[in-house]
């Protein structure tokens, strides 16, 4: 009977036991089923990814060049230095060993690891761009005991002429947390890479940034290459080919040594920009490396603003350069005409108070020619009170004074020309007419920005017509194809009479070779040079000295003008003194440069 109960009680183990081993089996089975079946794609990436990883390699992006070839901002290599999560065994090791090696701020890499939080562990943390040779060796030499760090070589912006036209090229640098959350426009974006931020390098980003390439690589345990499996070569970015004309621009910046403001100089018959200066200016190869701090706060906490590009952001009163607005708008609605003439004996009583000329004996019996060639104030004061300010306003935006240019640069303000609507939606107050004599002399509540002021001297230089003004030619890619060109593009086109436009070209050509022209100073003597000089009192500074603001608008040669300009110095005293002799030294270059190309030409045909 025991035996029996012994061998029953066998039996049913033995029952047992098979059932757990088929019972295992089968979840085995369905195990492996889901992983190699149901899942295997996952599974085999997910295997592939711990022995195999894929290094994004940075596309360089694309060359500037100015009109004749020349190189104004391209590529050099640089060591970049990265962390990669899931290689680091002792993560304060590292990250205290790397700060310490680098002299770098811990919390400044911890957060750089925070904003890649959304990222794979591999994915490469940058830490520091552009080491020094010094730098790389130290890393280097310290890899061993810092698991996780890497070092690859990958284009860097490069800006030859250094801070010569800062604000026309702007700088790249990283992109940041806010710019990151921007889906929309930052698609395919990750922390460390880098972006345009001001500038041509802003607006035109999508060309200039290139198509990143990869390699697919085979690494050991503790993160090391052992062998590139798959390289797929990353695209350049496209080039832009522009209307700046270098030899002209270095002319102007030579001639803004020690002072500040800006400069424009267009094309009038196509609106392209040969020159555009703003100073003081700032050196973009120190952002493109990632912000220095020391160099960002210092020229962020800059009282100068050395970042503001003046040319198209800096709204100033336009001072008599705005006469010209009057005269056009005057002749044209018969309010005067070329005889028309109005006393001048050094001010002008109005009301309780008397507005001065700036000439104190003043300038006698004046008409319109007289009235621009010296700038008489009294003049101007009659007429901008038979216009009105609403007479002013509207013949400003005919010109097209009162809109932005539409430049293809990020950040143009609008100035601005008053009206009775303007003040009343503003101030809830009625315009007075005392106002209005200062709005003539584009004093008051005028206030414009050089580019604005450029398209006055282009409108008179092509009688009524005006260009949007376009810093870029056109967009090539990596091989050679041009993938867009920008066509001149029409801005005003408004019908003056020829009779008007004759008294006032002849005024602006006075201006410059009549003796007694504000710009005298300023004649060549192989060429005519039309224009109009303005000196504007700046709020704070009060008036004359260095606190004015010195103007100088015009057009050269004046009978068929290749060049259309504005220069503006800021507290620089007179425009004649100050502002017209830089665009002398425009002009002096751009005929210069002229005369050279013909010779050369003349030799080539010899």
């Amino acid at each position: 009977m025991n035996q029996q109960q012994d061998a029953t009680k066998r039996e049913s183990k033995y029952k047992w036991c098979t059932w757990v081993l088929a019972l295992t089996a089968v979840i085995l089975f369905m195990r492996l089923f889901d992983l190699q079946i149901l899942r295997g794609e996952e599974m085999r990436r997910l295997s592939e990814q711990n022995r195999v990883r894929t290094k994004k390699i940075i596309a360089p992006r694309g060359i500037i060049f100015d009109r004749n070839g020349k190189i104004m901002a391209d590529t050099r290599p640089s060591y970049n230095l990265y962390l990669i999560q899931e290689d680091i065994t002792d993560f304060n090791q590292t990250v205290d060993g790397v700060a310490k090696l680098l002299e770098i701020d811990r919390e400044e890499i911890v957060e750089r690891i925070r904003e890649a939080r959304d990222f794979p562990p591999s994915f490469p943390v940058k830490i520091k761009n552009d080491m020094s040779m010094d730098q790389v060796a130290k890393a280097e030499a310290n890899r061993i005991y810092l698991p996780g760090v890497t070092i690859q070589i990958e284009p860097k912006r490069n800006y030859p002429y250094g801070a010569m036209a800062a604000h026309m090229l702007g700088y790249v640098s990283e992109i940041g947390p806010k710019e990151l959350k921007d889906k929309q426009r930052y698609k395919g974006y990750a922390p460390g890479d880098t972006i345009g931020k001001f500038g041509l390098e802003r607006a035109y980003e999508k060309y200039l940034r290139g198509v990143d390439g990869e390699n697919r690589v085979e690494v050991d345990a503790t993160g090391r290459e052992v062998r590139v499996l798959d390289t797929k070569e990353p695209i350049s970015g496209n080039s832009l080919y522009l209307n700046v004309d270098m030899d002209l621009q270095a002319a102007v910046e030579k001639g803004f040594e020690g002072k500040k403001g800006g400069c424009v100089v267009t094309d009038p018959k196509t609106g392209g920009v040969l020159v555009l200066v703003s100073k003081p200016d700032f050196d973009p190869n120190q952002l493109s490396s990632g912000v220095n701090r020391e160099y960002w706060k210092q020229i962020a906490t800059d009282k100068l603003h050395p970042l503001q590009d003046r040319v198209i952001q800096g709204r100033f009163p336009p001072g008599s350069t705005f006469k010209i607005v009057l005269a056009l708008k005057g002749l044209e609605k018969g309010l005067v005409t070329e005889g028309s003439s109005f006393g001048c004996r050094g001010g002008f009583p109005f009301g309780n108070r008397v507005f001065k000329c700036w000439k104190k004996g003043g300038h006698g019996s004046v008409a319109v020619h007289k009235a621009i060639v010296e700038s008489c104030d009294v003049y101007f004061y009659n007429l901008g009170l038979k216009m009105g300010v609403d007479g002013i306003h509207q013949a400003a935006a005919e010109i097209g004074l009162t809109r932005a240019t539409e430049i293809d640069l990020p950040g143009e303000k609008v100035g601005l020309v008053p009206s009775t609507e303007w003040k009343r939606k503003t101030y809830r107050d009625k315009w007075y007419e005392g106002e209005t004599v200062s709005v003539a002399i584009g004093q008051g509540a005028v206030w414009l920005t050089p580019i604005q002021l450029m398209q006055l001297a282009a409108f008179v230089a092509n009688e009524g017509v005006t260009f949007k003004p376009h810093i870029v030619n056109r967009i090539v890619s990596p091989k050679g194809q041009v993938i867009k060109t920008f066509e001149p593009v029409l801005n005003t086109n408004v019908k003056v009479s020829k009779r008007t436009m004759t008294i006032v070209r002849e005024a602006m050509k006075g201006v410059v070779h009549e003796p007694n022209g504000t710009a005298h100073g300023a004649m060549l003597p192989d060429v005519l040079m039309s224009g109009k000089t303005g000196t504007a009192q700046s709020v704070g500074l009060g008036k004359g000295g260095s606190g004015d603001h010195a103007w100088f608008i015009a057009f050269a040669p004046s009978d068929d003008a290749k060049l259309a300009m504005t220069v503006l110095v800021e507290h620089g005293g007179h425009g004649s003194s100050a502002a017209a002799p830089i665009a002398k030294l425009v002009t002096e270059a751009y005929m210069k440069d002229k005369t050279e190309q013909k010779q050369a030409k003349s030799d080539e045909h010899r």
